[in-house]
């Protein structure tokens, strides 16, 4: 019943999505970021009583220092576009749609004028901590690294993007965050030992808990796993102090979890309430072991999920694990509370604070990560079942050892060799990325890499994200077991087709990258390879007359140029007996040029040059190709126009159909070991045979 109410919700907040004049919201001062000239958060659309995902466009650097600077919560008139809030495009790309209804959010808001003439500043009792939050903040900012980031992401429930957060994720390490509720018992013996200090009973100290403990939940910010640690503590208190009744952790953690899901009842979407949850009832379940069985079982239970999520595990989880709960425990919770709150201490303690980080950024450049892929989710549920039989055994049955560890090694060995072949068109957004991977994971081949054009903005507008290379391509990757590249092909210079390329090598290796000759000496590419974990020996610049490697054929340039587009490289792919064909941005001009040297060249797939830019796609040059396939990658209503009508009018009066990755997603062509090529499109989830 609660999510069949739920669902009739969500339909009702979609009806809402459209453009509206002179609306109002309310953003609590603690839940506004700013990154560029863009701020973001969580807000109440007040003239419709509904919660939204607000994005405001900045246009002054002023604008920016004000709402970074705020400390108050504040209402903002402005005009708004309303629409729902938009699922991925590609195969394991992070899903925000998912995330963001795990907290009841359906809507986005986005508005393109803001003016601090219509900001009013707002206070009261519901927003009283909501602004202290923001005060601590600001405060704990101003902490030297990584003092501040702990302290933000421990007490605040605030994860800022640093170096220390990659180690905690490459290690494996996420569950102690996504457990860092536990400080919550922390905070309660540390009050019932103040008041014991000061000669009060403990029904008092437990009362006294009764009452920090719903504030310290709003301060630290009401995440998924610390409401579950503050809610499990305080009906334990009350149910002890109040009802007079002793409830056992197995059903505190039990009424929790039904509590939080009939608010949230898609709350378990998110990898941090899975962790959360089910490794605080290993906790509850195993508190008769000794702490190296304990952890065991907690690293057994985490890494299916971990595996479904991230698609890499560290081989040294398993040892810190062991040693990491009483350091976090006994030095790095101690040492954030002392450092931040108390200044003559702050010098020693990020010293402490800092060895530590440095121990963990050790240890994740050693070697030791595995890289495993995405395991289907019927496997994770299957495991989980023989871990907690193993575990109920005590690990006294070989023959359930065995069948745990038959299911891993066969697990990795189906996802690292596929007996299936993949073109993979990436939808990554107004630009171009390609993956040809073999059957069996033979050859890994990307052309081009896509990447975000910028014009001209001032260093003010710029923002630091994470790019669609590591959220699209490297992620794909990684889900199918890949950690490198055997040759990257970069078309031309254009930022659209190279601006991922140093992001992608810093998660994916690229043993070589092939460029059209004369590009590999630009100081602009020399830039990006700085950058990337690419060596200059790796790069090469060819042109038609070099070796060909296969699948690929180079049929273009013809000669040493400065990696423009009239220098595009053209590639041709034999895919299992399918021509590919790939074009970079070669004009039209250049199209004419190739087919009057490959008289007779063919192509099956036809990728068209520049987005289907008219300044491509020659009708001389779809007519001798005979495509039974065009493929255009360009974004979502980008400023081009892309694809222009006239190359579509081409395609049309030539004959040939054509898919969109702007209004399809990505778009694979998957050749299996028998039978014919299938055409898939990620979001209209189109099907056929290829014949």
């Amino acid at each position: 019943m609660r999510i069949y109410g739920w669902q009739k919700d969500y339909q009702a907040a979609l009806k809402m999505c459209g453009s509206y004049p002179t609306q109002h919201f309310l953003i609590k001062a603690d839940e506004l970021k700013v990154a560029g000239n863009l701020a973001s958060g969580n807000a109440l659309w007040l003239d419709h009583h509904q919660r939204v995902k607000l994005t405001l466009f900045l246009t002054t650097k002023q604008q920016q220092k004000y709402l970074k600077n705020i400390k108050q919560s504040f209402i903002i008139e402005t005009d708004a576009t309303i629409s729902k809030v938009k699922g991925p495009s590609n195969e394991n790309e992070f899903d925000y749609h998912k995330y963001c209804q795990s907290l009841n959010y359906f809507l986005t808001a986005f508005a393109n004028q803001f003016d601090l003439k219509k900001v009013t500043l707002v206070t009261g009792p519901s927003l009283y901590l909501h602004n202290l939050r923001r005060h601590l903040q600001l405060y704990l900012a101003q902490k030297p690294q990584p003092l501040s980031w702990y302290a933000l992401t421990l007490f605040l429930g605030i994860k800022d993007e640093t170096d220390l957060a990659d180690s905690v994720v490459k290690l494996g390490l996420l569950y102690l965050f996504c457990l860092s509720g536990m400080h919550v018992f922390y905070v309660r013996s540390f009050l019932l030992e103040i008041t014991s200090k000061l000669g009060l009973t403990y029904e008092l100290g437990q009362e006294l808990n009764l009452i920090i403990l719903p504030l310290f939940l709003v301060l630290g910010g009401s995440s998924p796993s610390l409401t579950r640690a503050v809610i499990m503590v305080w009906l334990g208190i009350f149910c002890e102090q109040i009802c007079h009744v002793k409830i056992r952790l197995i059903s505190l953690w039990s009424w929790t979890l039904i509590g939080n899901l009939w608010i949230k009842p898609a709350l378990l979407y998110g990898v941090g309430p899975q962790l959360s949850y089910l490794l605080t009832l290993i906790i509850i379940l195993s508190q008769e072991k000794n702490i190296m069985i304990q952890s065991l079982e907690l690293n057994l239970f985490s890494l299916p999920i971990i595996l479904y999520h991230s698609f890499q595990w560290n081989i040294w989880t398993g040892v810190l694990s062991i040693a990491i709960m009483p350091l976090f425990k006994f030095l790095v919770l101690p040492a954030t509370l002392c450092g931040a709150f108390f200044a003559h201490t702050t010098a020693i303690n990020n010293w402490l604070l800092n060895l530590f980080t440095g121990i963990l950024n050790l240890c994740a450049s050693l070697p030791g990560e595995i890289t495993f892929g995405k395991p289907p989710l019927g496997f994770v549920v299957m495991v989980l079942g023989e871990t907690l039989l193993a575990c109920e055994t005590r690990f006294r049955s070989r023959k359930l050892c065995w069948l745990l560890i038959s299911c891993y090694a066969g697990m990795f060995l189906y996802i690292h060799t596929p007996l299936t072949a993949e073109v993979v068109y990436f939808d990554i957004g107004q630009g171009d990325c390609t993956l040809i991977r073999s059957r069996f994971n033979r050859q890994v081949l990307i052309i081009d890499t896509g990447g975000k054009v910028s014009f001209n903005t001032q260093k003010w507008q710029q923002r630091t994200v994470q790019t669609s290379g590591q959220r699209i391509v490297a992620n794909y990757l990684l889900s199918k077991g890949v950690d490198h590249i055997d040759t990257l092909y970069l078309t031309h210079q254009d930022q659209d087709h190279t601006g991922n390329f140093p992001s992608i090598s810093q998660k994916i290796k690229i043993k070589k990258v092939v460029v059209p000759l004369g590009m590999e000496k630009l100081a602009s590419f020399k830039a990006k390879l700085k950058q990337s974990a690419v060596k200059p020996s790796q790069v090469q610049g060819q042109t038609d007359q070099y070796q060909q490697a296969y699948p690929l054929t180079l049929l273009h340039p013809f000669a040493a140029g400065q990696g423009t587009n009239d220098d595009s490289l053209v590639l041709l792919a034999d895919f299992y007996g399918i021509k590919c064909l790939f074009t970079g941005d070669l004009p039209q001009q250049g199209e004419k040029e190739v087919i009057k040297k490959y008289s007779k060249l063919k192509a099956d797939i036809f990728k068209t040059g520049h987005h289907g830019s008219k300044t491509a796609t020659a009708k001389e040059f779809v007519t001798q190709l005979q495509p039974k396939l065009a493929i255009i990658s360009c974004g979502r209503h980008n400023r081009y126009g892309h694809p222009n009508q006239e190359t579509l009018v081409t395609l049309k009066k030539t004959g040939v159909p054509y898919l969109i990755t702007a209004k399809v997603g990505m778009i694979k062509l998957v050749k299996p070991l028998i039978g014919n090529l299938h055409i898939t499109t990620y979001q209209q989830q189109h099907e056929q045979n290829y014949k």
